[in-house]
């Protein structure tokens, strides 16, 4: 081998690198390279390379807490969070061992700041799992065995929480004499917006200042002027295509009279529809606010009661972040004012 070698060096030496020294510094860049691919090569021969799984997974959290003993599965219904309201899922526990698994308790864990667990409710009566306080509890769950619940899990986030919560399961269970404990990662939440809308109406401001005119209480044959608010308080997310829609009542007409904030106000005489289109809503901006003026002219069969200043309210809206279609309807205005403090109580109507 060493005479081949010394036999290729004379020869490359006399036809290239006496008449020009590129061939020789060529050949050593070249000699250079394979020697580092060479010692590369039996580097990575050394380690095993793991295959790579390509079939599908659904994603649920993270399933066998204890790989080959207890399997655990779980489904939300929604992946969007209503603060104080409940939310559902469901959860399956299989014995995959070859021993009874017994006392199994699971507790839900917040990991984000800014949220804790207010109420647990196993939703199906039949099921072995049972709640106590804040844990689920399963005393015995036999080879090959499964058991389901349908949870119901109410958490409540502070004013200044996060969009996102990040929740999981803690687990212990005795095994064939062993405890076992470890945790089990549910599906991370969005936390839909914290919307609030009111429709109030007002004779005097809240500063003292008359808005409106005519008598107080109203009376028969004689005009009142009121005016009403509706006001967006909005936390959380942006939303979009926001409308508030209300329906004056009959002896109610509408006045020239408006102020706005953001949006604009529309009325439809045919319908006695009023529309505020207030469209997109910035989450940074506290308070978008619309006011109107009403007339009131009280009719005979209206003695004695407090009419109606607007009712039918309703509003619609979508939440940008978490892609939920926000609605619901507000309590009908009527001439008792609850939040005026100069004039409340004083809507029933006069001779």
């Amino acid at each position: 081998m060493i005479k081949i070698l010394k036999k290729w060096w004379r020869a490359r030496q006399a036809k290239h690198y006496l008449k020009n020294y590129w061939h020789l510094y060529i050949d050593i860049a070249f000699l250079i390279i394979i020697l580092i691919l060479s010692a590369a090569l039996v580097i990575i021969k050394q380690y095993k390379i793991p295959a790579v799984d390509t079939s599908p997974v659904e994603h649920v959290g993270r399933e066998n807490a204890i790989p080959g003993i207890l399997l655990i599965n779980s489904s939300l219904a929604s992946k969007n969070l209503y603060s104080g309201e409940p939310l559902t899922f469901k959860i399956k526990l299989e014995n995959a061992s070859e021993n009874n698994i017994q006392s199994i308790s699971l507790v839900p864990k917040i990991i984000t700041s800014g949220f804790s667990l207010s109420k647990l409710e196993n939703l199906n009566s039949a099921s072995n799992i049972k709640i106590q306080g804040q844990k689920l509890i399963l005393e015995n769950l036999s080879p090959g065995a499964s058991e389901e619940a349908d949870i119901a899990v109410i958490i409540n986030a502070e004013p200044q929480a996060s969009r996102s919560i990040s929740w999981a399961l803690s687990i212990t269970y005795i095994e064939n004499g062993k405890t076992y404990a470890s945790a089990y990662n549910l599906n991370d939440l969005k936390l839909v917006t914290d919307l609030k809308i009111s429709a109030e109406g007002y004779y005097n401001s809240l500063q003292g200042d008359q808005l409106g005119s005519g008598p107080i209480p109203p009376m028969l044959g004689f005009p009142t002027n009121y005016w009403i608010f509706f006001e967006v308080d909005n936390k959380n997310n942006d939303l979009r295509n926001l409308a508030v829609s209300a329906k004056l009542p009959a002896g109610v007409t509408l006045s020239n009279h408006k102020s706005l904030t953001a949006g604009d106000l529309s009325y439809n005489e045919s319908q006695k529809r009023l529309t505020w289109l207030v469209g997109n809503v910035n989450d940074k901006i506290e308070h978008y606010r619309a006011g109107f003026e009403v007339q009131l002219l009280p009719a005979l069969d209206q003695l004695n009661t407090a009419p109606l200043l607007l009712e039918n309210i309703s509003y619609f809206a979508t939440d940008v972040y978490t892609g939920e279609k926000l609605s619901g309807t507000l309590p009908a205005v009527n001439t008792q004012l609850p939040f005026d403090t100069i004039n409340r109580g004083q809507g029933l109507v006069a001779k």
